[in-house]
């Protein structure tokens, strides 16, 4: 099934704001990967516990992850680099290790931002693969910030119908889990005192910011009668930039992500071929 993209955000994001062209521009071409039968097939068997991800050994068909990562890198103007460091930076992404990214980016004469933008773009075909298999095993428990399926911290919350039912969400891979009110998802605090909101005085504006002065954490929370669809939870993320800037112009910011194991494997592309025919015939992931 088609992924489309929220054509009249995507559209009202680049009036609203052109200075995002660039990343918008990115964006396309990662969201236009996502229907590459291959992702599927390189969804792996998920962890026991959360985040499914972690330690994760994943082969991948060589022809998607280079194409997608070299026309990203394209898109930005930028040159490609060898196809070891092409794994390497995706690998690198998925457990967002910023070092790591660094030190492939220098190695491989990238700008350090654009090897930033354009990996984290370049997790979103796989990951939104991982999740749409691995739904059903996200506990209903879980109310961390902490993505259950890929680990990164969730991009937002959704305050979300009538009865405003708190939701985190991924945008990276459109996780969709609990989020308790008076709760920090960071550190846990749910000490009153601690916890603040920060309210924007825009019309019609309709999120605003949660945070802790524990850990100095935040997250977003935005009303919606409907959750955004997973694929686009990124545009929301854009649209709603200035609450982050608020956030951090009070101090507040995102901690470090959780380290998380991921081993990435360029696999041949006639075995690739061979494991995609396997899952499309009998729904199998390794």
């Amino acid at each position: 099934m088609t992924k489309a993209v929220d054509g009249g955000l995507r559209v009202a994001l680049a009036a609203r704001c052109p200075e995002s062209q660039a990343w918008l521009r990115l964006y396309d071409v990662a969201h236009s990967a996502l229907d590459d039968a291959a992702w599927t097939a390189a969804v792996p068997a998920p962890s026991d516990t959360a985040p499914l991800i972690d330690g994760a050994a994943i082969s991948a068909d060589a022809r998607a992850v280079t194409d997608l990562v070299r026309a990203l890198l394209d898109r930005a103007g930028s040159p490609s680099p060898g196809d070891a460091d092409v794994i390497a930076l995706l690998e690198a992404a998925i457990m967002e290790d910023g070092d790591a990214l660094h030190l492939i980016a220098a190695r491989a004469g990238l700008p350090p931002e654009i090897a930033a933008a354009t990996a984290a773009l370049a997790t979103m075909p796989l990951l939104q693969a991982c999740r749409a298999a691995w739904g059903a095993n996200i506990a209903e428990a879980w109310i961390d910030a902490a993505c259950p399926v890929c680990g990164a911290w969730a991009t937002m919350v959704e305050a979300r119908g009538l009865e405003r039912r708190l939701r985190h969400r991924c945008g990276r891979c459109g996780a969709d889990w609990s989020a308790q009110p008076v709760r920090c998802g960071f550190c846990g605090a749910h000490d009153h005192a601690k916890l603040t909101t920060l309210v924007s005085e825009r019309p019609g504006e309709r999120g605003r910011v949660e945070a802790c002065t524990a850990c100095r954490g935040y997250v977003k929370t935005i009303t919606t009668l409907t959750p955004c669809p997973p694929a686009d939870v990124m545009l929301l993320d854009l649209d709603t930039v200035h609450l982050d800037v608020a956030a951090i112009e009070h101090g507040f910011q995102r901690p470090r992500p959780a380290p998380r194991r991921v081993k990435l494997e360029a696999a041949p592309r006639a075995r690739a071929r061979r494991r995609i025919l396997r899952a499309a015939l009998f729904g199998e992931r390794r």
